[in-house]
């Protein structure tokens, strides 16, 4: 239900905004920092584990403009006429760009309980779809303030726990599609009309309820990576 819910917006969004520019694509490559957030049945937050390192990839469909304001002032259309009266709207629209795209990350985890040693290695992949306000700055640079949102599906993954491993693609606590909330902030440059490089930070996280007698995990994953944005 949540993915079908999801995919709703998405495909409301590609329908609905309005923009003349061309289409654009972006892929981005980096290191995802990620904390396990585990609480046991007994309500109690499990202090052993450590934050670990994995590889995270990016590759989208960019929208870079809500609104063409060259071209609202010239077409006649009632939502052109709308913006035409209300300019002010109008620029910030033009400022609002969107993302859709595939995600692979790597969540993982380590720690030690009791002198067991254990770590968690896991590869993810989802669909992610980003809202940005991108602010212009001098020197064809920009700033990019986003809203994040993600459906992940683990595709592999193994716990190394007293010599042996055990497939986590199995356990509950990682099946099932992971639905993740966050921020993001890209610092852009412009090295032409068609191309621009981009270093980016972005933090996510699974919204699990605790509930009684139950034990909850929560992924925090947090991402730094550069990538470029060009036309199609």
């Amino acid at each position: 239900m949540r993915f079908r819910n999801l995919l709703i917006g998405i495909v409301s969004i590609l329908c609905f905004s309005y923009s003349g520019f061309a289409q654009q694509v972006k892929l981005s490559q980096g290191i995802a920092i990620t904390t396990f957030d585990y609480i046991n049945k007994d309500g109690q937050s499990i202090e052993g584990l450590k934050s670990g390192s994995g590889l995270a990839f990016q590759v989208s469909y960019h929208k870079a403009h809500l609104v063409d304001s060259t071209k609202y002032l010239i077409n006649q259309s009632p939502i052109d006429i709308y913006l035409a009266t209300h300019r002010r709207m109008a620029t910030v629209l033009a400022w609002v760009n969107y993302d859709l795209g595939i995600s692979f990350v790597q969540l993982n985890a380590v720690g030690d309980i009791q002198q067991n040693t254990f770590s968690y290695q896991t590869d993810f992949l989802g669909l992610q779809g980003k809202l940005g306000l991108r602010i212009p700055l001098p020197f064809k640079t920009s700033i990019n303030l986003q809203g994040i949102a993600s459906v992940n599906k683990i595709v592999h993954g193994n716990q190394f726990l007293m010599n042996r491993y055990i497939d986590l693609t199995q356990d509950l606590q990682f099946s099932g599609l992971k639905m993740m909330m966050g921020y993001g902030v890209e610092v852009e440059k412009r090295f032409s009309e068609k191309l621009a490089g981009f270093a980016s930070y972005q933090y996510q996280q699974t919204f699990l309820p605790t509930r009684a007698g139950e034990s909850t995990l929560n992924f925090k994953p947090t991402t730094g990576s550069v990538g470029i944005r060009f036309l199609i």
